[in-house]
Parts: structure tokens; sequence; C-alpha cells
């Protein structure tokens, strides 16, 4: 089962703007009111939606900025080119969630919308401004009268590691169906006063989650996404965490139509030029099947120390391009302690997670929600609902594919 030769990506990401109501000082996109930049045109609209369909991508998520002031999210949504095999997922801050918005989302195949909140009031206002609290939660309580499916993200950071508990309980019994927390990473305004998690807050986090795994209410899920630092222990994942522990199985669509793979770059800031072409020269489908040469990944031990600035004293962990260049090059050489590098790309899991009848006895009683994709020498079953992948080997796949004939997408 090798995954660092991917083949199509399984997931579309339309980096659609910059602009957005908040200059949140950690945010990996460098968004804010004042951006005046390109935005994602309305001619490239049916091209991204038929190339998702026709590689057969399992979700197409929909982010920024605040997509919600991107002039052609309703549009979008009314595209005369139903989505019949990828799903649909929108990032929002949840301030302008509008009664024309709303309706929209209620008549819409969104699979899952997330919404991002830090914290209970003193804490999410501490990281996004005075006042903000209070408009999310009440976007988010008037989506969740119009969608079923509602993750929050929380960006976890030294200020907040201990108190996201308290969000957790209070999301619950909002019914909220996941909560994700996501460890702010030296990116976009990040970068120029970083405040990340160090070891020890790493480890809190994630004891802290494995305690409250057992105590929250049956079908929520939390989820820490460290997996730079915790590869997955089973081959059933979040697809998050699969695209980051095997690069190269996503791509992004940013705000000027460039298509750009993911090998070198953690959220919106790029360590290499990974373009490989503009959707506005070429239709994305035959981009993405060219195939144009990608740049080798960074060991995990490099990423670490250049995303969340750990393990390392080197002032390489500061690298823009010009860096990465240099290096690859033999003009520098981060030290990184602790030996020998592990390669960048682990070998999944032994485990699978589910014994192989349980899983196929999930998809036969509601089919419509699942995806599979079968690759060279292995599949994969995607959930749209909780946007969890399964690797499944040959023999695994056989057997659901004996068990599920006809029934899957």
């Amino acid at each position: 089962m090798d995954l660092t030769k991917p083949s199509n990506p399984v997931r579309i990401i339309l980096d659609t703007t910059r602009r957005c109501q908040l200059t949140c000082w950690y945010c990996h996109s460098s968004s804010g009111p004042d951006y005046r930049g390109p935005v994602l045109g309305p001619d490239t609209i049916p091209d991204i939606l038929d190339a998702a369909d026709r590689l057969r991508t399992f979700d197409l998520t929909v982010t920024g900025g605040e997509p919600t002031l991107w002039a052609r999210l309703l549009p979008l949504r009314e595209n005369p080119h139903p989505l019949r095999f990828t799903s649909l997922q929108l990032i929002t801050n949840g301030f302008a969630v509008s009664p024309r918005i709303l309706r929209a989302i209620e008549g819409s195949a969104l699979s899952r919308i997330c919404v991002s909140l830090d914290g209970v009031p003193d804490v999410h206002d501490a990281n996004r401004g005075l006042g903000s609290y209070a408009r999310t939660i009440r976007g988010l309580r008037e989506l969740r009268k119009v969608h079923d499916n509602l993750t929050v993200i929380s960006v976890i950071g030294p200020a907040n590691h201990f108190r996201w508990p308290e969000l957790t309980w209070m999301l619950a019994d909002l019914g909220v169906s996941q909560h994700h927390l996501v460890p702010v990473c030296y990116a976009g305004h990040a970068m120029r006063d970083y405040r990340g998690l160090d070891e020890q807050q790493f480890k809190q986090v994630r004891d802290t989650v494995e305690t409250m795994a057992g105590e929250l209410p049956a079908g929520f899920i939390l989820l820490f996404n460290d997996t730079l630092i915790r590869p997955p222990s089973t081959r059933t994942m979040s697809l998050y965490q699969m695209t980051e522990t095997w690069k190269g199985w996503h791509i992004i669509v940013r705000p000027d139509g460039d298509i750009r793979t993911a090998v070198r770059a953690w959220g919106r800031s790029w360590r290499a030029d990974e373009t490989l072409g503009s959707v506005y020269d070429s239709p994305l489908t035959s981009v993405i099947e060219s195939h144009p040469g990608q740049c080798v990944p960074f060991t995990r031990e490099e990423e670490i120390a250049r995303k969340f600035h750990l393990g390392t004293s080197t002032p390489l962990i500061l690298a823009d391009r010009h860096d990465v260049v240099a290096a690859e090059n033999g003009r520098l050489s981060p030290h990184i302690p602790g030996g020998r590098p592990t390669p960048a790309t682990p070998a999944p899991a032994a485990a699978l997670g589910i014994g192989p009848g349980d899983l196929a006895e999930r998809v036969r009683r509601d089919p419509r929600r699942y995806r599979v994709r079968k690759e060279n020498g292995f599949a994969l079953l995607f959930d749209t609902r909780s946007h969890s992948v399964t690797l499944l080997d040959d023999a695994e796949f056989s057997l659901l594919d004996r068990d599920l004939t006809g029934v899957l997408v």
C-alpha cells in the first residue's frame, strides 16, 4: 500500500478570497478586511465542479478568507452542474449568515459546514476580537437550524490550550457533530509574532482529548490535528489526517487561479513554488492529469521544526522559499537533533481500526453516504458525513466489494 505516489487528488481546496471581517493574529492565509487582491472568478466554477467529479475527488472545500464574502458562493450552490460523486464542504467564521445564505444552505447539497470558534467568550474574543464570540455563536445556532452536520474548528495556542474542553461540552449540547483542535502553525500572520504550543502543551492537549473521548456523547468526534507529530494509529482517519500525512493527495486553487500542490506548504504559506498551472489557462482536469514533477517533502523532523518550532533551534525554521532552494542545493544544512531523520511519509498503520464486516454493515445501512476509489494495490473508502477515510488493502476491499456490489457510487 504505497501512498507516496498520489494519483488524482482526494481533496480540492477552493481558496476563494483573502477578504475577511477579522484580523486574527495567527491567520495562516494572511486574510483581513483590507484585502483588495484577486478573488476566484465566476468562469472557473463549472470547470472546477466538472473536474472534481471526473477525477472522483472526495471533497471540494470552499474556504478563504471568509467565503461568505465571496460573491460566487451562492452561484456556486446554484450551478447547473450538480456534484454527483464529490462532496461539498464550507468553512466559515459564521459572521455573515444572512437569511439568503441560510435559505441556500438549507436547499443545498453541502455535506458539512465548519465554523471557526476558538473557545468560550473570553478565549475566543482574545484571539479574534471583542464581540466576535457573540456573532459567531449566533451564526452557529442559525446554521444548526438549517444543517445537521456542523463541525467547529478551534485554533489552539498557549493561551487557550487548557480552556477548550469547556467549548467541547457546549458544542455537544448544541448538536454539533465534531470539534477539531488545530495547533497554531508558523504561517501567515503568525510569522510576525509566533506563539505556538510547546512539547508539553501538545502532550497535555492530546492526553485530555484521549480522556474525554470516552465521556462525550455517542457519535460526537473530538479530534486533535497533531498528525505531523503523531501519525494515524489506524488506517481509518480523517481526510485531513490522510492528506497531512501523505502529501500530494490534495491541491489548492488560489484566489488568483493558480493550482498548487501542498507538499511543501502549511496553511497558505508555501516553502517552494508548487504551481502546476492556472484555472484561467487550462482545464483543471488536464492540469492535474499532466502530473508535473512535485517538490520532495520535508522529513517529518524538519517539517515539525518548521511548522511548530519543535525539536530544533536552527534559524532555518524561519525559512522562506529561497532558504528551501539553498538547502536543497547544499548551501544550508538544518540541524535536526535526534539522529537519523525518519521518512517524510510513514507507512500506513497495520490496524484497520474497524472490522471489514462492521464496515460493510455501516455502508449497507446508508450507502449514499459513502464513496469509494480503487487505487493501485489498495482502495479508499470515504464517509461524506464524518469526512473520514479508510485505507483498504486488496483483500479487505474484495470482501467489501463482494458484499456491496452495486451499492456504492
